[in-house]
This record gives structure tokens, C-alpha cells and sequence, in this order.
């Protein structure tokens, strides 16, 4: 009767041993699914606040499939997590909807290698005693995957860095077109003005007109749009304080 007993106990163990390590595995695979499907809803999003929502719920799935692969041996698909981590905390840490949605394409690029190499890991596990064996071979193969998948990690990686440099470098160039558009307007509402200030006083048959400077269109592209707005304000003021001065001396 103890003997039943006991194989009845170590049966129940190994049960619950083996539905364990199922339940983890199938764990990491429905995480990594949450993580995608937050993804592409991430990048389908019409506003930033909507990327950023789903971004998160990416975010916190993919920490959780990195716990869970830390038990394990399987570094590379850890690794692969923790490049996608990365790019949804710089989607996240934004504040442009085109520039997050470039983070989490980069994010999508990496799910089916994870799959990937999660599936490779695990069969791995499953045949180690077949590798101690001797089958060097595929280990190597394994090993020059593993290689391969670091060399396209680093790639990646460049092309985010490329990537947010050009996004940088754009900004920029829109704000010295913002600067040079509000410039010619500027310009141009003066030189009217000037005009018609230079019409009233020969109308009035005053030997006099009103004239202006202009200060260096690099300096002034240099200056922030606040600082232009400033500066032609002054600059009005005083083309019109000089019109009403010459206005009065014509008397």
C-alpha cells in the first residue's frame, strides 16, 4: 500500500513538473504575441497618444518574456527582447508620431527572429543529450546563427542611431524654414509699409522718405523664432517712429 502511495505522490509530481515547464514556454510565446500585436496596433495608431499606448502594453509584455527567458539558456532570443525593449523606450520617449512609429517598425523587424530563435533554443534543450553526444556540427551551425543574429542586431542598431540622426538633422531644416517664411512675410508687410508711408509724404510734398536696414539673413536665421518675432517687431516700431518724425518736420 506505501509503495502505491508512493508512486502515486511522484507521479503527481512529475505531472505538475512537466505542465510547469509547458505552461513557461507557452508563457514566452503568448507574451511575445501580446508584444506584437501591440506593435502593429502601435503603428496603426492616427495619433502619438495611441502609439504610446499600446507601446506600453509592448513594453510591459516584452519585460515579462525577459524574466522568463532569464531561467533559461536562451541568450539570444533574451538578447533580441532586449533590442526590442529598447526601441519601444525610444518610441515612448519621443514626441513625434512619424518618429515612433519608425522605432516600433524596427521593434516588428526583430518578433519573428525571436519566435525564431526562441523555437531553436528550446529544440536545443530538448536534443542536448544528443549534442554532448558529438554533434558538433549542429552546435556550430547554432553557434554561427547566434553570430549572425548579433551581426544583425549591431545593423539594426546603426540604422536606429542613422535614423535618428536624419530625423535630427530634419528637424532643423524645418525650423530654418520656419524662419525663413516668417522672415518674408516680415519683409514684405514692411516694404508695403514703407511705400505707403513714402506715398503720404509725397502727397504732402515732403522732400523726405522713410528707409530701413536689414541685418544679416545668417545671423537672423541663427536666432530663435521668438527672437525674430522680437526683432521685426522693433524694427516696425521704429520704421514708423522715423515716418511720424519726418511726418511732423513737413509742417
Amino acid at each position: 500500500m506505501k509503495k502505491k502511495y508512493l508512486l502515486l505522490v511522484l507521479s503527481i509530481i512529475f505531472l505538475n513538473t512537466s505542465h510547469a515547464a509547458v505552461y513557461q514556454e507557452g508563457d514566452v510565446h503568448t507574451n511575445l504575441r501580446i508584444v506584437s500585436k501591440n506593435i502593429t496596433e502601435g503603428i496603426k495608431s492616427y495619433n502619438f497618444e495611441g502609439l504610446k499606448y499600446h507601446a506600453r502594453l509592448a513594453k510591459k509584455s516584452i519585460e515579462t518574456t525577459k524574466s522568463l527567458l532569464e531561467s533559461t539558456d536562451c541568450t539570444t532570443t533574451y538578447d533580441l527582447s532586449q533590442s526590442i525593449s529598447t526601441y519601444l523606450d525610444t518610441a515612448l520617449l519621443g514626441d513625434d508620431l512619424a518618429a515612433g512609429r519608425s522605432y516600433l517598425y524596427m521593434a516588428e523587424d526583430l518578433i519573428d527572429k525571436t519566435f525564431y530563435e526562441y523555437e531553436v533554443c528550446t529544440n536545443v534543450q530538448d536534443d542536448i543529450s544528443d549534442v554532448s553526444n558529438g554533434n558538433n556540427n549542429e552546435l556550430s551551425q547554432l553557434e554561427q546563427q547566434q553570430a549572425d543574429l548579433k551581426r544583425q542586431q549591431a545593423e539594426l542598431e546603426q540604422k536606429a542611431n542613422d535614423l535618428k540622426r536624419k530625423l535630427e538633422e530634419q528637424k532643423v531644416k524645418e525650423s530654418i524654414l520656419e524662419k525663413e517664411v516668417f522672415m518674408t512675410q516680415q519683409d514684405k508687410t514692411i516694404a508695403e509699409n514703407i511705400k505707403g508711408y513714402n506715398d503720404l509724404l509725397k502727397n504732402c510734398n515732403c522732400n523726405a522718405s522713410v528707409s530701413t536696414t536689414s541685418e544679416d539673413k545668417t545671423i537672423l536665421t541663427s536666432k530663435s523664432i521668438e527672437e525674430l518675432k522680437s526683432y521685426y517687431l522693433d524694427k516696425i516700431i521704429r520704421t514708423t517712429e522715423n515716418y511720424l518724425q519726418l511726418l511732423h518736420s513737413c509742417k
